[in-house]
């Protein structure tokens, strides 16, 4: 095996003395080539070889830089690069320049000659999605509850190598390798909640919660810091590969100022045999998934039972002769980047009603290739799809189409944004195009697949928006439940409803926020911004005004907390004798809580609130940040629709 490799070290050396004859390069270069050349003499040490043969390319583009580029190999910057894409850019050229030096070398040795394999690198994408959380009792009580989807994107290169430095010798199998980068951090939602004082009686019970409804992503985590790496690997024993992601560092903020805690779902690891990197090759995407939590219990930052790590891994190839095809061209005429579709309303005649249609057109130059345009189009789980002209084939071809989607779906998540792709191929090479579409359903129609509340209503009930501080709760209608002389959605400003003697247990009403909000289109409402840590909100009178999605979140989150405070103040039921000014909240934690047991509307007395027990509700709003469900309203009008 040593001996190939010696003539292809001796011809990169040798070339270096053209160089400096043609070139006339400095001295050093020369002594260093001659030196490279004496110790090639009798070595058969592969770790020397692999040394001399790295040494000899790093001389040959030293001396290549110095003489303009006669070597032909492209002059690569030695700085990191602006961004992690540039950067893993700049890696491949690195490995990949060095590759087809060598190979070409290679193809000048003496036929039945074994060739070695030597670093080959290919781009690579992917992304991990972390869905994990952390849950603590005390007494069979939960303490502390947090839930997080956290999605971290990124860019790499899949390596491809023969030589095992640490055995040094050369596998006649190939080996593999994985370099990543972070692209992109979004933590898609969070909410939880922490338990930050308990009552002083027996049973003692918590008295005041922390919330978390922020973040903080380490800046480490990011390129060009030290940290931003994702996946990587590491050789493992039967010649498995293990391949070991990691989850960016982020800490969950409390909305007391000081209650802050660290991510525990944070890494997945999997060992891969060569078989798989072989189908990861072929087909070009592979997904891996993992149930990464760990017995509750254990020290904190835990990682509850049901949380997931799932891996995608994509990697792009390119025909060699597609990369300088500039004589065809493909162009999505329709539809538009970014542009929005909504689902019709429910009319009389059923041909017009609850569709949705997306019209495609494309343009090829040359012409002729029009009609061999193939179209990737969404899916909509629970909608029927025609596509029209018919065509009994799988694969939908053709330079104009028009796509029919009849009725709504089940799935809030089958509305927002899909991909469109037209693809044309070309003998062996194949250009693709994408849109980005939006699908809506009309906000105020009842035309959902229950077909009894708004459509707005039966959507966002599915959402985060819907699981106040991540607990899981009942929601009904506006009066459904309550006697209509008790229900106080029939009084215009008032959002959501919580009556302990009527609803169900862990059951709030939503009211119609249509006719209730001040505005029935943007579903305005404001709420007073007070927090008791904060005393300038106790004395200034401030607002935070709501729309779309915003209020129904905030809607959900305030009625939840009526219905925590009623079970955790009043176990066996409100006691008259307990409050004597009847503000909802027993007199024996009053001072403790920072007001008056005489006094039922401690603060903002000019305003009425109805009480001391709803300033705390209030508050369980007040770090809400408007925005955070954006991505699920996909009403018209909402949060996505264009104003």
């Amino acid at each position: 095996m040593g001996v190939p490799w010696i003539g292809i070290i001796a011809a990169i050396v040798l070339s270096l003395f053209y160089f400096e004859v043609s070139a006339q390069s400095p001295m050093d270069i020369e002594q260093r080539a001659r030196r490279l050349e004496e110790g090639l003499q009798g070595t058969a040490d592969l770790n020397k070889l692999m040394e001399t043969y790295r040494e000899a390319m790093q001389l040959m583009d030293k001396a290549n830089r110095k003489t303009g580029g006669i070597t032909g190999m492209q002059n690569i910057p030695t700085q990191p690069a602006e961004t992690p894409e540039k950067e893993m850019e700049r890696r491949r050229e690195i490995i990949n320049s060095q590759f087809h030096q060598a190979k070409n070398m290679m193809s000048n040795l003496p036929a039945g000659t074994e060739k070695p394999q030597i670093p080959e690198a290919f781009p690579l994408e992917g992304y991990i999605v972390v869905n994990g959380g952390e849950k603590e009792f005390f007494s069979n009580e939960v303490t502390m509850d947090l839930l997080y989807t956290i999605k971290e994107s990124f860019v790499g290169n899949l390596i491809l190598h023969a030589y095992d430095a640490t055995r040094g010798q050369f596998d006649r199998e190939k080996g593999y390798e994985i370099q990543s980068l972070s692209t992109k951090i979004n933590v898609s939602s969070v909410a939880g909640k922490k338990c930050v004082r308990r009552s002083y009686y027996s049973p003692s019970s918590c008295t005041r919660w922390t919330h978390f409804l922020r973040y903080d992503i380490d800046k480490g985590e990011r390129y060009p810091q030290f940290r931003a790496g994702v996946v990587s690997t590491i050789p493992a024993k039967n010649g498995q590969v293990k391949v070991m992601a990691n989850a960016p560092a982020v800490t969950f903020l409390g909305d007391d100022g000081k209650t802050n805690l660290g991510m525990g779902c944070f890494n997945a690891t999997w060992a891969l045999n060569r078989s798989e990197f072989e189908q990861l090759l072929k087909r070009g995407e592979i997904s891996l998934h993992k149930d990464i939590s760990r017995p509750m219990g254990g020290p904190s930052p835990g990682c509850r039972p049901g949380s997931t790590m799932t891996l995608h891994l994509k990697v792009r190839q390119e025909p060699e002769e597609c990369k300088d095809m500039r004589s065809v061209e493909l162009m999505i005429v329709s539809p538009e980047d970014k542009s929005g579709y909504v689902f019709s309303d429910e009319y009389l005649l059923s041909e017009h009603s609850n569709k949705l249609t997306l019209e495609l057109e494309a343009r090829t130059v040359p012409e002729r290739y029009a009609d061999s345009v193939e179209w990737t189009i969404p899916e909509i789980e629970g909608s029927n799809r025609t596509i029209i002209p018919a065509s009994t084939s799988p694969t939908l071809k053709g330079q104009k189409l028009t796509v029919v989607y009849k009725g709504l779906p089940k799935d809030n998540n089958e509305f927002g944004r899909k991909t469109v792709k037209a693809a044309l191929k070309v003998n062996s090479c194949k250009i693709e195009k994408t849109r980005e579409v939006r699908f809506f359903y009309p906000r105020d129609e009842k035309n959902n697949p229950e077909g009894k509340h708004p459509n707005w209503y039966y959507y966002w009930k599915q959402t985060p928006a819907a699981r106040p501080f991540a607990q899981n709760v009942r929601i009904e209608y506006h009066c459904a439940g309550i006697p209509i002389e008790k229900c106080t959605c029939l009084q215009r400003g008032v959002i959501g409803q919580y009556n302990p003697y009527y609803s169900g247990y862990k059951t709030i009403n939503v009211c119609n926020l249509r006719t209730n909000t001040w505005n029935p289109d943007t579903f305005y409402a404001e709420l007073p911004a007070v927090k008791r840590s904060k005393p300038s909100t106790l004395s200034e009178r401030n607002y935070s005004p709501y729309t779309y999605i915003d209020t129904f979140a905030v809607a959900v989150m305030h009625e939840f907390t009526h219905f925590n405070n009623f079970h955790a103040f009043w176990p066996e039921g409100w006691k008259e004798s307990e409050d004597s000014d009847e503000d909802d909240i027993p007199d024996r934690l009053e001072s403790e809580m920072g007001f008056r047991p005489d006094m039922k509307q401690t603060y903002w007395r000019e305003v009425d609130l109805s009480g001391d027990e709803e300033l705390l509700t209030l508050e369980a709003t007040y770090d809400y940040q408007v925005g955070t469900y954006d991505e699920y309203d996909w009403a018209k009008p909402g949060k996505n629709w264009p104003k």
